[in-house]
């Protein structure tokens, strides 16, 4: 059986490396669509608990980074930030992006999970972004 030819929704985890506070290090992880797809829905599930901090932080975001704009971001990005904590293994979803063309995703396409840090950064735990998604 192909991959295109699953029905219904098709689970996808998307690795989160962990990255120490004050390494200024960005970093990610990312998954080739193989055939035309669609993303349902989106949860982060982390390693540890995080409590945000107001001035030494990071944030995750979620693009689709295909070979021709490569700045789709589907999902809304969470910047752990004062009052914006998780607790590890429970699962916190990402706000889809409202544009239906944003959540469509072609063979090739590159979805991209990423981390960035604000000022010394906040130590990410590492973690793992699973994507509910369709063919289409």
């Amino acid at each position: 059986m192909q991959f295109k030819e699953f029905r219904g929704n098709i689970p996808v985890a998307v690795n989160v490396p962990y990255i120490p506070a004050a390494s200024g290090a960005a970093g990610g992880g990312s998954f080739v669509v193989p055939n035309n797809m669609l993303i349902t829905a989106a949860n982060v599930l982390w390693g540890a608990s995080i409590t945000g901090t107001a001035t030494n932080f990071f944030t995750i975001s979620f693009f689709n980074r295909t070979s021709g704009a490569g700045t789709v971001q589907w999902g809304t990005a969470i910047a752990y930030s004062n009052a914006v904590n998780a607790t590890k293994a429970t699962p916190v979803a990402v706000t889809l992006s409202s544009t239906a063309s944003d959540l469509q995703l072609a063979a090739g396409d590159c979805v991209s999970v990423e981390i960035t840090t604000t000022g010394t950064g906040l130590i990410c735990p590492g973690g793992t972004v699973m994507l509910t998604l369709r063919n289409r």
